[in-house]
């Protein structure tokens, strides 16, 4: 059984959704040259920038899938990125699976892309000092416990700032 509305819909969206596609499969290749034989993974656009960011930024390299952290540097930092995209809604990250233990990041790298996707600013934060402020927040969904996330304070963390255009 078809259904009009459906198709009317699906009919209006397919030269934008290919379009779509084409320019995330060039974003990919533009990025795919910056990650260090790495593959990037899944249709990730706003991690991609954020990661390939913060690795220029830094002299470092991608890390492997397998790491907790994202990007590694020659001085030893092991840098964890998180990036979000918009005006709004955009100050918390995604989740954070361990804050502590063997094998975590040095530092956290929050990243703040506008709309459309260019790059607004870069914080570094490291792990330690966002670990004994209790900066990461439990994410809990109906009495257990998911992961962890942090929320980025514009005002309050102006001095972790390491990148603006």
């Amino acid at each position: 059984m078809k259904n009009k509305a459906i198709e009317s819909f699906a009919n209006k969206l397919v030269h934008l959704t290919s379009q779509l596609s084409q320019i995330q499969n060039e974003i990919r290749q533009v990025a795919s040259a910056y990650a260090n034989d790495r593959k990037l993974k899944g249709n990730e656009i706003v991690a991609w920038l954020g990661e390939i960011y913060v690795k220029l930024l830094f002299e470092g390299l991608l890390a492997d899938e397998t790491e907790e952290h994202d990007v590694s540097c020659a001085d030893g930092k092991r840098i964890s990125v998180k990036t979000r995209k918009g005006l709004t809604g955009w100050s918390r990250t995604s989740g954070i699976p361990r804050i502590q233990g063997a094998g975590i990041p040095t530092h956290l790298a929050f990243v703040h892309l506008l709309d459309d996707y260019s790059l607004d600013r870069i914080w570094l934060f490291p792990w330690e000092h966002l670990f004994e402020n209790n900066r990461f927040l439990r994410k809990t969904v109906r009495g257990n416990q998911l992961d962890y996330y942090f929320v980025l304070n514009e005002k309050n963390d102006i001095e972790y700032v390491v990148y603006k255009p």
